[in-house]
């Protein structure tokens, strides 16, 4: 039997064993071939080893760059490497099949969390907001299964159902990231009375806001305030959304970020697949009715879709124009809109409207039969939020003002480029009249949301006094400072959540 040296095999065989050990030590340069031998599988071993460390990570960045390329179907072309930032966002994919009749929608979320704190966290925060009662209105979100990798996961929800804890086999430290799946049923309420319409069905369309578990802020911990009556409810980081949902042929979905596809199955159900891009949430509408038009301003498709009526004060056309001179004032003075879509969507919204990222809410009634310099005042306002929530993120319950005040003011903005600076300052000379300049006594402009039990008071506060705040800011500052600070604000913070000390900070710069 022919035998293989153990030390040589790769350059002889030999029929005895022994023969090869004698030969390795006794015959001249025969003892180097065992320590270049042990040489080279040292490389190996280093090299297998490098493998190891160094091709699952170029693997990962692999991954995560196709994963933000594909994000970037939703951003104009100029802005798409914004997203090379964005590798540590959450991520949400969403497969949901809506039934619009019935006001529910139903399926599964994954979401992947990466860990930037300092200290490690054994548990993620998820917010359910239709179960904010007051912000919400009547509406239900529960959730039916919760795991990581195929293994199911413990979780505790709130005495008023509206925060879920879900518990993590083990500890994230600073860099880790973990995958949670749940399986959801979101119910909208039908003509609620309560909450603001934003969640709701009706006999016209269905609204989905706040209609899937969305992650909490973390800051040293889970941001988890109690969720106000009047005001925002929703305060999230900027996220990525990859989103599916199926709806029954005929209806129109519109919702936050870009359709890449639509296609139609066999059952006479349509699969809409959307990308979002960095956002703070993903909001929809749904409906057989709506009529649309739309118009590109600056690489963006401006779109309104509003309910068929007739005479109605302000028409389609009227709207449209209007969201195009909002736009185009905004983007000159706030900074560029980097998003490939805008949309306007007319629902019948109590509060009168409301902003999402990439679409806003406009109360159909008001278009209809309100007056028109008050719904056009609405749409500038709630047109602004793109800049002033959307790009720029604020705590929405605690620091209201951030957003409220600015997308308040930009009206003025707005209608001194439209229509001559006269018209900007005869919206101020209004709201030093009613409801006046604030007195001592009245909550000051930095008030948080849950200071407040009625609509009136907030809005007198964080809106109108917030905005004659900020006109007297940008009196002392003067136009050119102060338009600057906006623009350097925007880019300083934008996709971040800012503070008022980082406000404040950043005007003192200026």
């Amino acid at each position: 039997m022919r035998r293989v040296c153990p030390f040589a095999f790769l350059t002889i065989t030999q029929p005895e064993y022994h023969w090869c050990m004698s030969n390795v030590y006794n015959r001249p340069g025969r003892w180097m071939r065992p320590v270049w031998l042990l040489f080279g599988l040292a490389i190996l071993a280093a090299f297998l080893l490098a493998a190891f460390i160094f091709v699952k990570p170029l693997r990962s960045f692999a991954e995560t760059q196709s994963y933000l390329n594909r994000q970037g179907a939703a951003m104009k072309p100029g802005f798409r490497y914004e997203l090379w930032a964005m590798d540590q966002a959450p991520r949400y994919s969403l497969v949901v099949t809506v039934d619009p009749e019935n006001g529910i929608a139903r399926g599964e979320m994954t979401v992947q969390y990466f860990h930037s704190g300092q200290s490690p966290v054994s548990e993620l925060a998820f917010r359910l907001l239709p179960n904010a009662q007051a912000v919400y209105g009547g509406g239900l979100l529960s959730i039916e299964r919760i795991t990581q990798d195929g293994l199911d996961l413990l979780a505790s929800i709130s005495e008023d159902q509206s925060t879920l804890w879900v518990s993590l086999p083990q500890p994230l430290s600073f860099g880790d990231s973990a995958a949670i799946r749940m399986e959801f049923t979101s119910q909208a309420p039908f003509n609620s009375t309560q909450g603001y319409g934003i969640f709701n069905q009706s006999s016209e369309m269905l609204t989905l806001a706040g209609w899937y578990p969305i992650l909490a802020v973390y800051r040293d911990g889970w941001i988890v305030p109690t969720f106000p009556t009047v005001g925002d409810a929703i305060m999230a980081e900027t996220s990525l959304y990859d989103v599916q949902i199926t709806l029954p042929q005929g209806y129109q979905l519109v919702s936050t970020g870009t359709v890449i596809s639509r296609k139609t199955g066999d059952s006479s159900q349509v699969r809409w697949h959307i990308k979002s891009g960095p956002v703070r949430e993903f909001a929809a509408a749904i409906s057989n009715k709506f009529e649309v038009r739309e118009r590109t301003v600056s690489g963006t498709v401006l779109r309104s879709y509003t309910l068929p009526a007739e005479n109605p004060v302000t028409g389609p056309d009227e709207c449209l124009k209007m969201m195009e001179d909002a736009f185009r004032v905004y983007q000159q003075r706030f900074g560029p809109y980097p998003y490939k879509e805008l949309e306007m969507v007319e629902a019948a919204v109590n509060i009168g409207g409301f902003e999402f990222s990439g679409m806003v809410y406009v109360d159909d009634e008001l278009r209809t039969n309100g007056q028109a310099s008050d719904y056009r005042y609405l749409l500038a306002h709630e047109l602004a939020h793109q800049w002033w929530y959307g790009l720029v993120g604020n705590n929405t319950i605690q620091e209201p003002w951030l957003d409220e005040a600015h997308a308040a003011y930009a009206a003025v903005i707005y209608l001194e480029q439209v229509d001559g600076p006269e018209a900007g300052e005869a919206l101020i000379q209004r709201w030093e009249s009613n409801p006046g300049l604030r007195e001592p006594g009245q909550p000051p402009v930095n008030s948080s949301a849950l200071d407040f039990s009625d609509w009136t008071a907030y809005r007198d506060s964080i809106y109108t006094h917030g905005a004659l705040f900020i006109d007297q800011l940008r009196k002392e500052m003067g136009d050119e400072a102060f338009f600057r600070f906006l623009l350097r604000y925007q880019e300083e913070y934008r996709y971040q959540i800012a503070t008022s000390d980082d406000y404040f900070k950043l005007a003192e710069e200026i």
